[in-house]
């Protein structure tokens, strides 16, 4: 029999009551949840709660207070068939039978010796307890703490016996993962850094290891002003031997003990080399050192391409280019390097992306500003720079892929694979993205980006009329949005695309745009970010600051391959500014960049009739319905994310207005 509640906690709070989620509860009732399924089905008493979440109240007030809250309580969890909280006069419990929750069977399985019991608990650990629950106020705010250090202690010894379980049956790669899960939870650790070398030097990986020393001995200098302990040097010195055992030569300084080779396959590595002041009247040496920095913080962000740390890259400052070498020394497949050159009152920057295998040049261009807005233009032409450096790394990459055996494909090839065909956005093409998907997660299930792809193609089914059944569907993109951002809690665009489902397929508005400013906060000028929380600010009817945000996505990826998505995202935040004429020009540009994209034709044929247009609505319906021969407008008037019904109404009734069947 299923459990009628369940209640998780782990990555933030979440309540489902008989398999419908409540997203509507008060933040005290939700903290009251949340205490109580910490304590295993131990009764607490009401006067410890009462003061826990009421602090600074008087006895009487904060009892009453209680009471409102159960009453909260029992209202959300009536469809539970029965009390979830035993009604005692002086406890309070869950009864038993009647709530499940994550963090429960966590720690069952988390003091577990079993290899199986311990890779279900770390996949249940979906982030830190009640994570960025907003604060309470009084003591529950401090048991938070304590609690959330002592789950994630918890998650990191879990992750540490996988680890050593899996190295001690042999299966190394799986030990990777677990281990980079761990140190995650905690940069602090030194012996989940040595854990890491271990790990990283019995999978062969001996230049990860290197970085993970040179990691490892900056967060103990930076965060504690300590050394590392005699026992990580050891390690240490075992790489060294490991170095000179495989006859690679340590490079000069002290702490790259190893040159790593050229990296044939995974996601492309990109190196930026320091610019170079050319002319008689040199460029500030701090201007071009300031453009660099942006370009490696920009590029960091967007987790793909990997960017190696610049502290890397400034070791060719003084040496002739060479981008074969670097290609070699670095281990990256692309180098970016450029000039700058002082023309009074000009100043002229002038970058080129290259290919370090070949050596050959993919892209170059030059960028003007005058000489006294150098700081002003630092940051313009760091973003120019990556925005464009990006989409042609990607071109090249499909090219190379290309040419592989299916054999030798990598996770990151059939994602790259399946990115393309995906958004070809015909049925045959999208089940062959599915197919792509599923094989490269098998391949390496601790690769972020095939979870967040896989969220948005989930829900890009949902919204195509492609799905066989929307609700699984609508699951199942949250479930793969999680997943990503487990493997990788900085990856904007999993974060983006976690917070576009929960507004789109879940209706959760509010927590769409607390995880749509994480990501902002992790990569500012992702252009993603800003096109997925234009959709969401126009589905709650903030429609100027829609258009907004869709128009700073645009500026950002102005030469994005799969620019129809920026461009319905105009769309829609114009149609529901009810500028419609402008919803018109941006979805026409849309439908031309991806006809059978049906979520541009919607808002186009819906701005059509709205300005009264109805020939030209009825010919973009009849588009429509041979894209998706089964849409129904009754559909959108129940399901389509607007929040206001009223909104909903007004698209259903122009959509029908365009003869589209009811």
């Amino acid at each position: 029999m299923t459990t009628p509640v369940l209640i998780r906690l782990l990555g933030g709070f979440r309540l489902s009551v008989a398999g419908r989620e409540v997203t509507s509860l008060p933040r005290k009732a939700q903290a009251l949840l949340g205490y109580l399924a910490m304590q295993d089905g131990r009764p607490v008493t009401r006067e410890t709660v009462s003061d826990l979440l009421w602090t600074d109240r008087g006895a009487e007030q904060a009892r009453h207070s209680l009471r409102q809250t159960l009453l909260v309580l029992r209202r959300a969890l009536r469809d539970a068939g029965g009390d979830v909280i035993a009604n005692n006069p002086s406890t309070l419990a869950f009864i038993p039978g009647m709530v499940e929750t994550d963090v429960g069977r966590f720690r069952l399985l988390a003091r577990s010796s079993d290899r199986a019991a311990l890779a279900e608990a770390s996949e249940i650990y979906a982030g830190s307890l009640l994570d960025r629950f907003p604060p309470v106020g009084g003591d529950f705010d401090d048991w938070l703490i304590v609690a959330r250090s002592e789950v994630t202690d918890a998650a990191i010894a879990a992750l540490r016996r996988l680890t050593d379980a899996c190295l001690a049956a042999g299966d190394v790669h799986p030990a990777v993962l677990a281990a980079e899960r761990m140190l995650a939870l905690d940069l602090l650790r030194e012996d989940s850094h040595r854990l890491m070398m271990e790990v990283y030097l019995r999978a062969g990986r001996r230049a990860d290891a290197i970085r993970q020393y040179d990691a490892c001995v900056e967060v103990l200098r930076r965060e504690l002003d300590v050394g590392p302990s005699e026992e990580t040097e050891g390690v240490a010195g075992r790489l060294r031997e490991a170095a000179i055992k495989s006859q690679l030569t340590p490079v000069s300084t002290a702490r790259r003990l190893l040159t790593p080779t050229y990296v044939q396959d995974g996601p492309p590595r990109v190196a930026v080399l320091p610019f170079r002041a050319i002319g008689p009247d040199p460029v500030p040496g701090y201007f071009a050192a300031g453009l660099v920095e942006d370009i490696v913080t920009l590029l960091a962000t967007l987790r793909e391409p990997v960017v190696v740390s610049s502290n890397s890259s400034r070791q060719f400052s003084d040496m002739p280019l060479d981008i074969r070498h670097v290609g070699n020394e670095l281990g990256v497949r692309y180098v970016v390097s450029g000039t700058a050159r002082h023309a009074e009152p000009w100043v002229r920057i002038s970058v080129q992306l290259a290919e370090a295998e070949s050596g050959s040049v993919l892209w170059g261009q030059s960028y003007d500003t005058k000489a006294l807005m150098l700081f002003e233009a630092q940051d313009n032409i760091a973003r120019r720079v990556v925005n464009t450096i990006v989409p042609n790394i990607h071109e090249v990459e499909m090219r190379r892929i290309k040419s592989k055996h299916p054999a030798s494909m990598t996770a990151y090839d059939l994602v790259l694979q399946a990115r393309d065909v995906m958004f070809r956005m015909d049925r045959e093409s999208y089940g062959a993205a599915g197919e792509l998907l599923a094989k490269a997660a098998a391949l390496d299930p601790g690769y972020a980006t095939t979870h967040a792809l896989m969220a948005d193609w989930y829900a890009l089914r949902v919204g195509q009329g492609w799905s066989p059944d929307p609700n699984s569907d609508a699951v199942a993109s949250d479930d793969a949005a999680r997943a990503a951002i487990d493997r990788d809690a900085l990856n904007v665009q999993a974060l983006a695309l976690h917070a576009h489902t929960r507004a789109f397929l879940h209706r959760d508005y509010d927590g769409a745009v607390r995880i749509f400013d994480r990501a902002t906060d992790v990569a500012p000028n992702d252009a993603s970010s800003w096109m997925w929380s234009a959709g969401t600010y126009a589905y709650v009817g903030q429609a100027a600051e829609a258009v907004k945000r869709a128009e700073r996505a645009i500026q950002l990826s102005p030469r994005d391959r799969f620019s129809f998505r920026y461009h319905t995202a105009l769309c829609l935040s114009h149609y529901t500014n009810r500028s419609y004429d402008e919803a018109i020009q941006w979805g026409e540009q849309a439908i031309r960049e991806a006809p059978g994209y049906t979520a541009s034709l919607r808002f186009t044929i819906a701005a059509l009739a709205a300005s009264g247009r109805i020939s030209e609505a009825h010919d973009l319906g009849a588009r429509l319905m041979r894209v998706q021969p089964d849409f129904r407008v009754r559909t959108v008037r129940e399901r389509h994310p607007f929040r206001d019904a009223s909104r909903r109404n007004q698209i259903a009734d122009e959509l029908a207005r365009a003869g589209l069947p009811e």
